[in-house]
This record gives structure tokens, C-alpha cells and sequence, in this order.
């Protein structure tokens, strides 16, 4: 490892590790003891599929390189890959059910979508029910009956060019012993019916036989405004409804995704990492792989530049490393597209609040609240449009925790829908009844009730002052007028001024500390948590800069985020008010606490 890398193992997130050689994070969960790498390999058809693929099986033809037209071969890291993909449970199931493979631009992942569709169509890819070995000890399987391989992208174009190398990696012995007639939209095995074909989003284009196997191609460019969602959900539906025998899967080819975009590339991410948070149950069938530029080196640096640049390409030998500096460093190339697409790493936006990987490194599941612990709650409100939610944070530590989140459901579910105000004050409710709250803040929305025209949160807010008033140990809003819990940030209402100065100022505190400083608290990696503070923004005002959202249209929200900065706020002036050392109650609570 060159000295331009260090390990620095509390800037990782949940689910990576550093490769000693080259520097890269990685996420593969390649085992590192030797025997535990046999007994994976032993039990996976991965093995017996790269010997075919690279014509060493008595199956038949294996595949060209189709820039050479030399035989194919993987690189090392796709092979540990097949081999973890392929692995096979003692029940005859795969071990994951679906995966992703992310890499920066050029590290081949276009040929190795076109090879894996090749393996699928035409290789022993299918569990053998026998769960035969061959003499080594490997796991063999079987070629699918009737294979149907989907390929789809963001266009038909993209899918398209998948296939056109699917179809020229099958040299002319390999489509003879096959029968294999190539198409520019379908290639079709004459003998059986078997096909690969490109998967639209058309509900009646996709309905027909199972799929057996699917590539999802480019997922950082599928969203909902490219139609890129509905693509997704058509091939899991396919690969769902499979028999079986065939436990078919869906296989994604990514670039790093663009944190806040809500592609379907992040949300694949979101769900591995929820998934080796320990937030999942114990499930663990999302196979992630990843190799990326450390975090903390930094493009304007040559040799840290030169050092994010191989360890990204670490497992691409064609990479021309000299060409790939030049194109990061042209200057109609910013910062965070060189991030994304040459270091395979998740970069901000150019305003983001926060970096989402450090954040996302701040993360820790096992961290459990006990009983009447001393905390802080902010509850941001909405009627309707955005969400609603309620989050704390323990005095003694800092540690963030999300109780929480109420929002309109997509479609038609949500019309006609508002936040339900019972629900929240229950769970208000009993978080007061199960912790020790020091400090409650309630931003309460400006909305109107549509029967009577009060405000939508106003009764409540007023009978949380009442109820919680003597059991707070400092006030919201402090002072003989003040009120037990209603921090309302509007400009216009007495305080307002004070108290968005202060929102502000620990607004940039908590960027400074997830940014800057080395582990400055924990945060529980709730999933929306974590997807509100990507999608946030940094937003300057005459103290400094807060945070929002990336215009007020936005269907990205932020309110989580918001909601952390604001119980943040709590436990520090609950501190700053030394009501935090002994945990004490009042029995006044109008405590003249200035804030800040």
C-alpha cells in the first residue's frame, strides 16, 4: 500500500474493508481465511461457470474476447465475484438473492453484464437438484431448459449495445454447437427457444414466460422521472414470479450513483447498507461489490490523485491510468462527476450539507437506548406535503436515534392523505414515558385544519406544554411567555430570529463535526434518516448556512435531517444549561436559558 493511503478504518462505512495492496475500499465479502475461501468455492457453481466461459468445460464452447477475439477471461475480482454470486446454501438455494456491480467508467461492466447474460443463456448456471460435484469437489450445475435472459437500461440504446457484445463474445463454433441465431433486439437458441431479448417498461410487453435471469444496466441513471423505477420494478416482478427451480435474479452494472437522486442505484445501496447495519433481521442476500478511492484523499493533490486513480482501477489492467488523470483533471469535468466516475466513489453534490459517506460511516446499529436515559427530541411538522418526523438524541453521548417518520404514500394511496396527528402524539407520548426528556422542540407547520381553520397542529402543540411543562428541564422557548415545547422557526414570531441563529450555528456544528472530526457521534442509519441527509443542502443566511432542500419544488426531502440538527440543539443547551450532568427533573421548568 502506498504511503499516500492510510488505513483510516473509522472513516469506513458499514459493510467495507481495505485492500492492503492497492489501498481501495472494498465491499466484497471475500473471506480472508484460506480455508473458509475453499469451502466457498467448493459449494458454489462459480468455479465450474468460469471454466466454461473461458473454454476449459466439456459443456461446449466457451466465449471470445470481443476486442481480441482470444478467449475470455475474468479478472480476479470478478471471479471472486462469480464465486460468491453462484455460491449455493446446503438447501440448494443461492445464498443472495439479488446483486450489484459497481465500478468506475472503463473497468469493464458492460462486457462483464454481456458475458454473465452469455453464462446464463448458455452455461450449466442453473442448481442442479442432485447437487453433483465434479472430481475436484466443485458444485456443478445444469443449462437452463428454457433460458430467457432480460436485459434492460435507461434506453433501449444502452441495452442494445449490452447485447450487440453479448452476441459478438459467441464466436462461430460457439453459435454452431449452440444454435444460436444473434439479433440486434432478441438472440434466440434455434433449438430450444431459449432467448436473450431487452425488458421494457410496457406491462404488456414484459408479461410471458419467467424470466431466468436479468441485467440491469446503468441503474444510476434509472429514476423516476426517466421512467428508470418502473424498468426496475417490471424485472423484479419478472425474476419474481420464476419457479423454483430456476430461482431466477436480477444483476445490476452501476457507476456510483449521485447521493439524492433517489436512482435506482442508491436505493440498491441503501438497502445493502441497511442490511449490513444489522437493520434487516439477520438477512443477508444483497450482494454488493464495490472498489472505490479512499474517501479522504483529494483530487487537487497529484500523488493522491494518482493513488485514488489505482485503487479504483485496481482490477482493471487494460486501465490507462495517464489518460484517466487527464480527464479528471480537464476542467469541463467538476469535482464531483471526476468522484463519481473515475474513483467510483458516492461524492456530494457541490452544496451538500454534509458528505454522505462520512455520515454513512457514523453509523451504528448495536448502539441500544435503555430505559429512562436522559434525551432530546425535535419533532418537525408538516400537514401534508412533507414529511413528519421525530427524532432524539442521548445527552450523555450525542448518539442520534430516529423514532418516527409519517409521509404521504406514492400514488393513490396518498391522495386526499394528512399527517396523522394521533399517531404522533402516541408516540410522542410514549417516548416521554419510556426516556428521561430534558428537552422537547416542536416546529410546528403554519398549516390550516380544513373543518375549522385553526391550526393543523396547534391544539396539540398547546396540550404537550400543558402535559410536559413541569417534567422538561428547560423549555423550548424559555421565559415567563415562553412555551414548554414550540420552537417555531417562522422569522415573523416572537424569538424567531434567535432561534433560526441558533438552528443555524449547529446546523454548521454538525456538518464541521461529521466532515472534520473523527467519530463526533452515532446515528442509528435509519434509512430515511440517512436519505434526508443526503438530500440536503447546504443554504447560506446572514449567520452562516443552514440546511434545505435543493429547491423548494423538490420531491426530496429533508426533514429527518432537519429534525437531527434540531435535537442536536437540545442536548446542547441542555448541557449549556447544566441540566445534563445529573439528570435531575424541575418541578418550574421555566428555565431563562439563553439559546446558544
Amino acid at each position: 500500500m502506498t504511503t499516500a493511503i492510510s488505513d483510516l478504518v473509522a472513516d469506513l462505512p458499514p459493510g467495507y474493508w481495505v485492500d492492503r495492496r492497492s489501498g481501495a475500499w472494498c465491499t466484497l465479502p471475500w473471506p480472508a481465511n484460506p480455508d473458509e475461501r475453499v469451502d466457498l468455492a467448493q459449494n458454489s457453481l462459480g468455479p465450474s461457470l468460469i471454466d466454461w466461459a473461458e473454454g476449459r468445460s466439456d459443456w461446449g464452447p466457451g466465449l471470445k474476447d470481443y476486442q481480441t477475439d482470444e478467449p475470455w477471461r475474468w479478472t480476479p475480482g470478478q471471479k471472486r465475484f462469480l464465486i460468491l454470486w453462484y455460491a449455493v446454501t446446503p438447501h440448494g438455494r443461492w445464498r443472495f438473492r439479488s446483486g450489484v456491480k459497481r465500478g468506475a467508467k472503463g473497468t469493464g461492466k458492460d462486457p462483464f453484464a454481456a458475458a454473465w447474460a452469455d453464462m446464463e443463456l448458455l452455461g450449466p448456471a442453473r442448481i442442479d437438484p442432485a447437487m453433483p460435484r465434479d472430481g475436484r469437489g466443485f458444485l456443478v450445475g445444469s443449462p437452463h431448459m428454457l433460458p430467457l435472459v432480460q436485459i434492460a437500461s435507461n434506453s433501449e440504446a444502452q441495452s442494445k449495445d449490452v447485447l450487440r457484445v453479448a452476441n459478438a463474445m459467441l464466436g462461430r463454433d460457439a453459435r454452431a454447437f449452440y444454435g444460436v441465431d444473434p439479433g440486434e433486439t432478441r438472440t434466440i437458441l434455434k433449438d430450444s427457444g431459449g432467448r436473450v431479448e431487452l425488458l421494457t417498461a410496457s406491462e404488456k410487453s414484459s408479461e410471458g414466460d419467467p424470466a431466468t435471469a436479468i441485467v440491469l444496466n446503468e441503474t444510476h441513471h434509472m429514476t423516476a422521472s426517466s421512467g428508470g423505477h418502473k424498468v426496475a420494478a417490471v424485472a423484479r416482478r419478472n425474476v419474481g414470479k420464476s419457479p423454483a427451480g430456476s430461482q431466477a435474479r436480477v444483476l445490476e452494472l452501476t457507476n456510483a450513483h449521485q447521493p439524492g437522486m433517489d436512482s435506482v442505484a442508491e436505493r440498491s445501496y441503501e438497502a445493502w447498507q441497511a442490511q449490513v447495519s444489522g437493520r434487516t433481521g439477520g438477512r443477508v442476500d444483497i450482494l454488493y461489490d464495490s472498489l472505490e478511492a479512499p474517501a479522504h484523499l483529494r483530487l487537487h493533490v497529484p500523488e493522491e490523485r494518482a493513488a485514488g486513480l489505482r485503487a479504483a482501477y485496481s482490477d482493471a489492467p487494460w486501465a490507462d491510468l495517464e489518460r484517466l488523470n487527464d480527464e479528471v483533471m480537464d476542467p469541463r469535468t467538476s469535482p464531483g462527476d471526476s468522484i463519481r466516475y473515475y474513483w467510483n466513489g458516492l461524492a456530494a453534490a457541490e452544496d451538500a450539507w454534509v458528505d454522505p459517506r462520512r455520515f454513512d460511516s457514523l453509523a451504528d446499529a448495536s448502539v441500544v437506548l435503555d430505559d429512562r436515559e436522559q434525551i432530546a427530541l425535535f419533532l418537525d411538522c408538516s400537514k401534508s406535503e412533507d414529511a413528519t418526523g421525530l427524532v432524539g438524541c442521548r445527552i450523555g453521548d450525542g448518539h442520534v436515534f430516529t423514532l418516527q417518520m409519517w409521509q404521504r404514500p406514492h400514488g393513490d394511496r396518498g391522495r386526499g392523505w394528512l399527517a396523522p396527528r394521533r399517531d404522533v402524539d402516541a408516540t410522542v407520548r410514549a417516548a416521554f414515558e419510556r426516556y428521561r426528556v430534558a428537552w422537547f422542540g416542536v416546529d410546528p407547520s403554519p398549516a390550516r385544519d380544513d373543518e375549522d381553520e385553526a391550526l393543523y397542529w396547534g391544539e396539540l402543540v398547546d396540550a404537550w406544554h400543558r402535559d410536559f411543562r413541569n417534567r422538561l428541564a428547560v423549555w423550548a422557548t424559555p421565559g415567563a411567555q415562553g412555551h414548554a415545547v414550540k420552537f417555531d422557526m417562522r422569522l415573523s414570531q416572537p424569538g424567531g430570529v434567535r432561534r433560526n441563529q441558533a438552528f443555524t450555528e449547529e446546523a454548521m456544528a454538525t456538518a464541521h463535526a461529521v466532515d472534520e472530526e473523527d467519530r463526533p457521534f452515532t446515528h442509528d442509519g435509519h434509512a430515511a434518516l440517512r436519505r434526508h441527509v443526503h438530500n440536503a443542502r447546504r443554504r447560506p443566511n446572514q449567520w452562516g448556512y443552514s440546511l434545505g432542500k435543493a429547491s423548494r419544488d423538490s420531491s426530496d426531502l429533508v426533514d429527518l435531517a432537519v429534525c437531527m440538527v434540531g435535537a442536536r440543539l437540545g442536548r446542547r443547551i441542555v448541557l449549556n444549561a447544566g441540566k445534563g450532568r445529573t439528570g435531575r427533573r424541575t418541578t418550574g421548568g421555566r428555565m431563562a436559558v439563553m439559546l446558544g
